[in-house]
């Protein structure tokens, strides 16, 4: 067993039966195994590779690549137009806007929406209560029986 600290000071246990290797080389080894888990995390989170169309190592690299090369080219050109939306819904105007001339696409993508929300409804939960709480001093309580009272409308 091998006891050594993470990043934030943390210890960690190893079990490892490499009795070879040093407590060092071994906790570098984990270290480096958790930093290509956090890659592969990154790659299925941010590239779109949802099945690998080849089996060979070159076949897999090319793949990979590709999708590198088109994260990229996503992140300059939403830099370039000015996009203030996620590279998600960047890629969303893309496959919706391949067809068209990139003028048209940038004055679709750059264009104000037709309408204004201001966002879910919040509700005033304290001034609720404290005309419930008035209304039940005062005795008026028998709208509380009728099913189609709707207090908040």
């Amino acid at each position: 067993m091998i006891e050594t600290t993470d990043s934030n000071g943390k210890p960690i246990r190893i079990v490892c039966n490499d009795a070879k290797r040093s407590a060092q080389e071994i906790s570098d080894i984990y270290r480096n195994r958790w930093k290509i888990e956090l890659f592969f995390k990154w790659i299925k989170q941010h590239l779109v590779i949802t099945t690998l169309y080849g089996k060979s190592e070159n076949a897999v690299y090319n793949q990979v690549y590709l999708a590198m090369i088109t994260f990229c080219l996503i992140i300059l050109m939403k830099n370039k137009i000015g996009f203030k939306g996620t590279l998600l819904e960047m890629l969303r105007w893309i496959k919706d806007g391949y067809d068209q001339s990139m003028a048209t696409f940038i004055l679709k993508v750059r264009k104000e929406p037709e309408r204004e929300s201001s966002g879910r409804r919040r509700w005033d939960n304290e001034r609720i209560f404290a005309e419930t709480l008035a209304q039940y001093e005062t005795g008026d309580v028998l709208h509380l029986d009728d099913l189609t009272y709707d207090p908040f409308v």
